[in-house]
């Protein structure tokens, strides 16, 4: 009883800091990244892996859904901040994401769906780091500053992911739960340094 009390009380602390998207960026969602990566040794397997070779498959596909949902509304919530407008067809980003794990990754019964599913993935990587750089490129003409430490940022955290890739040969578990929190909280830490979201601000009492 004590620890579900306690565990109440950060879950508290931590909705009175974050918004709803941010909590689902920011916490939730890299929470449940980090139980599926630990199905396996995350140095020697990835998403894909635990997915398909050790039949977790539906919750992978949650996992894309929920993270193609998350990513979609924290990148939206930033481009709105910084007065960015985007189309509906770079939505196409998110149904990538999704996409990508619909296609099973089984190289020794499916080689060619396989090599497929990599494509696929790698398209989506693609597509949603170009969509981020293109809402931070095209924020500074609002805020240059914040804009351009964005793309500075997104820049870095892709060359410790090229780096973690040289230094295991793969794309493992551990650098794709790296990109999920590093990406994450720099769209949480972006669109706070735009000022407070429109649902965080508090009506007047005097009202």
């Amino acid at each position: 009883m004590k620890d579900a009390f306690r565990y109440n009380g950060v879950m508290k602390k931590i909705r009175s800091v974050l918004n709803k998207t941010e909590l689902a960026g920011g916490v939730l969602f890299p929470l449940f990244t980090l139980f599926l990566i630990l199905r396996d040794d995350p140095l020697t397997t990835n998403l894909s892996w635990v997915g398909n070779g050790l039949d977790y498959r539906l919750l992978l596909v949650i996992w894309a859904i929920v993270g193609a949902l998350v990513f979609r509304a924290m990148i939206r919530a930033l481009a709105e901040a910084l007065g960015v407008s985007l189309q509906r067809r770079e939505d196409l980003t998110f149904l990538l994401m999704i996409a990508s794990m619909l296609v099973p990754y089984l190289p020794e019964s499916f080689p060619f769906l396989a090599q497929l599913h990599i494509l696929v993935s790698n398209l989506a990587f693609l597509a949603l780091n170009l969509l981020i750089l293109r809402v931070f490129y095209a924020g500074q003409r609002r805020r240059w500053q914040l804009g351009r430490w964005g793309i500075e940022m997104t820049a870095g955290i892709l060359i410790i992911c090229a780096l973690l890739y040289i230094r295991f040969l793969s794309v493992n578990s551990l650098l794709e739960m790296f990109y999920t929190v590093a990406m994450a909280w720099l769209l949480i830490l972006a669109r706070r340094k735009c000022g407070p979201a429109p649902q965080d601000k508090r009506p007047d009492s005097s009202q």
